[in-house]
């Protein structure tokens, strides 16, 4: 009896404790989800953020879905953006917003939950910098500016590279395609560049709350890549949106593309896209109110069947306000830069697999071209299609861009840090996303990609902090054209180093040739010689060439002589009546001799 008795209390005792400790266990479950969410105050009301536990005691904190601005609905659409209404109780800040309106074929995933209310942002911070006031890293995403979004990107990558590392990180949205360029001209009805405005505005939520979630104000550095690169830069170069530093201090610009549409082109586009929808009228005025009564779904298909079918597209800012005076040269534009610092990066194949339908860029407008079209075309059908190995126009804007920008702001006082990212199998316009936002990751990840993984990040925090990538990365200089070549590879006992001539002999053809060739066409189209658009038969060896006071600059690695007559300056009567038996030899020991002499290189702000 007793040993039952006993056996029974053990037993009530055991269900007892197990009672108890299911108890506590829900209790401490019920703890932590209270903590699991942090509130903080904006100045439009609170918002509930989700927690990242560490084992540091640094908790992190993500506030997703945060209005920088008013829904651009209804009478808000293709109207500036204005502030945000406040809000009562605690907003949600758990869940990302709906991404902006996209659909293209170029987007290798499509986002899935989009809507014309898409003004938000997303920040991260942590515990450290909530105590501390840390420097601020506001990213703009690329997409040619009518596709992806602030919602895409790994929390965990931003949490671990950035918040970790003592940066609170913000992630704002922007209008894409015709909702962000919408234009009808210069009435004043609908602003140009409406997507700028939206960056602009994202800008001052920032500098007004950022405090709130431990950012300092007064340290925020911008970076973007791509399209969201070409922002960043306008931004960092035009006069009329921050010439006093206030909203941002530095910026960081990755594989920009430099190139600005056509006012003419978008003016048109908007028209075209009102008529597919029968909003008509010598009105401008009354074809906005129309636009705005239209489904944002159906605009959207509109867009897309123009992008795709018409190759009629809203993918450009244009030489405007905000950011500039109505076709200011793009050469006035990088004199007049604020003195800021910048991290310019390239990757060295950019856009070389990319294959693009005729007309879907005209990528000669990152230079002041009279004939932007004809140029490029005079480019790619005598350069690049018979010369595999010279670079195309898509990527020259890049390099061209980089070289340009970064000697406009060096002269202007500004820190310039310039590097290339060369890192085997294959270094590309999106590859290096891998190593800056955790996306585009290589399935077989070598050794030697995440060495340059942990690099890559590091630099990009170190300059965020402290203005320099590195204590050894020397500022650029343009008389050496200097930069950061990016490769690991162990084996070879490659590692990152400084070299100089920054993709130097392309930037000077197209600073050189290529400016002389936009010259002769004017010339020729004064003449009456030139009547087409093709830039196929009208150009002759004797166009192309240019002033023999000018220095001979041929693109890297072109050895063909039937291609370097295509490319000679030589216009001496002399070059002319050589014998083709000599020519080979003639050409190759001038390009001996144009490399022994020390030529002084031409300046960049052309």
């Amino acid at each position: 009896m007793r040993t039952f008795l006993s056996t029974h209390l053990q037993l009530v005792s055991a269900i007892q404790f197990k009672k108890m400790k299911i108890f506590f266990y829900t209790l401490a479950l019920l703890a932590l989800s209270v903590k699991s969410f942090k509130v903080l105050n904006t100045n439009y009301g609170k918002v509930r953020g989700i927690t990242d536990f560490s084992d540091k005691r640094n908790h992190k904190y993500i506030f997703k879905g945060i209005p920088f601005a008013k829904p651009p609905l209804g009478l808000l659409r293709f109207a500036l953006p204005e502030e945000p209404n406040t809000w009562n109780g605690v907003l949600d800040g758990s869940k990302y917003s709906a991404a902006c309106l996209s659909n293209s074929s170029l987007a290798s995933a499509q986002q899935e939950n989009i809507s014309e209310d898409c003004l938000y942002i997303n920040i991260f911070t942590s515990e450290y910098c909530l105590a501390h006031k840390c420097p601020v890293l506001v990213y703009y995403h690329g997409g040619s500016f009518n596709l992806d979004s602030a919602t895409m990107f790994p929390d965990k990558f931003i949490l671990e590279r950035y918040v970790d590392s003592g940066i609170v990180f913000a992630i704002p949205a922007y209008r894409l395609g015709v909702f962000g360029q919408f234009y009808l001209g210069e009435q004043g009805i609908v602003p140009a560049n409406l997507l700028i405005h939206d960056c602009i505005r994202s800008l001052n939520f920032v500098h007004d709350n950022i405090a709130s979630f431990g950012g300092d104000p007064n340290y925020v550095t911008l970076m973007g890549h791509s399209s969201g690169g070409q922002l960043v830069n306008a931004m960092g170069f035009s006069n009329q949106i921050d010439p006093e530093k206030k909203l941002f201090q530095q910026f960081i610009v990755l594989s920009s593309i430099g190139m600005y549409g056509f006012e003419d082109l978008q003016i048109g586009n908007s028209y075209e896209i009102a008529r597919r929808h029968n909003c008509t009228s010598e009105n401008s005025q009354e074809i906005v109110d129309c636009m705005r009564n239209i489904d944002a779904l159906q605009l959207l298909q509109t867009q897309t069947v123009m992008d795709d079918v018409d190759l009629l597209f809203f993918k450009a800012i244009i030489r405007a306000p905000p950011l500039m005076d109505v076709k200011q040269k793009l050469s006035e534009f990088k004199e007049n830069v604020t003195a800021r610092n910048m991290l310019c990066g390239v990757t060295d194949n950019e856009f070389t697999i990319f294959k693009y339908p005729d007309g879907y860029y005209i990528s000669a407008t990152f230079l002041d071209f009279e004939n932007p079209v004809d140029t490029v075309n005079v480019y790619r059908n005598k350069f690049t299609n018979i010369t595999p190995t010279f670079v195309n126009s898509d990527s020259s804007a890049v390099f061209v861009s980089a070289a340009t920008y970064s000697e406009a702001l060096t002269n202007a006082g500004g820190n310039v840090y310039l590097f290339e990212s060369r890192q085997k199998p294959f270094s590309m316009h999106v590859t290096d996303m891998q190593y800056f936002i955790g996306i585009h990751r290589e399935k077989n990840h070598t050794t030697d990609m995440d060495i340059l993984d942990s690099f890559y990040s590091k630099l990009l925090v170190n300059f965020t902090k402290f203005g320099s990538p590195s204590p050894n990365w020397e500022k650029y200089d343009p008389s050496k054209m200097n930069f950061m070549a990016m490769e690991i590879d162990t084996e070879q006992g490659i590692e990152p180093k400084m070299e100089n001539g920054f993709h130097e002999e392309l930037v000077n053809f197209w600073l050189i040739n290529m400016m002389q060739i936009d010259r002769n066409i004017i010339e020729m189209k004064l003449n009456g010689e030139y009547n087409s658009f093709d830039g196929r038969a009208q150009l002759t060896t004797k166009h192309i060439g240019v002033p023999t006071s000018l220095p001979i600059i041929y693109a890297p690695a072109v050895s063909d002589p039937e291609n370097l007559e295509l490319i000679s300056v030589l216009n001496q009567w002399w070059f002319y009546v050589s014998i083709l038996l000599l020519f080979v030899i003639v050409s190759v020991l001038f390009i001996v001799c144009k490399k022994a002499v020390n030529v002084k290189r031409q300046p960049l702000l052309v």
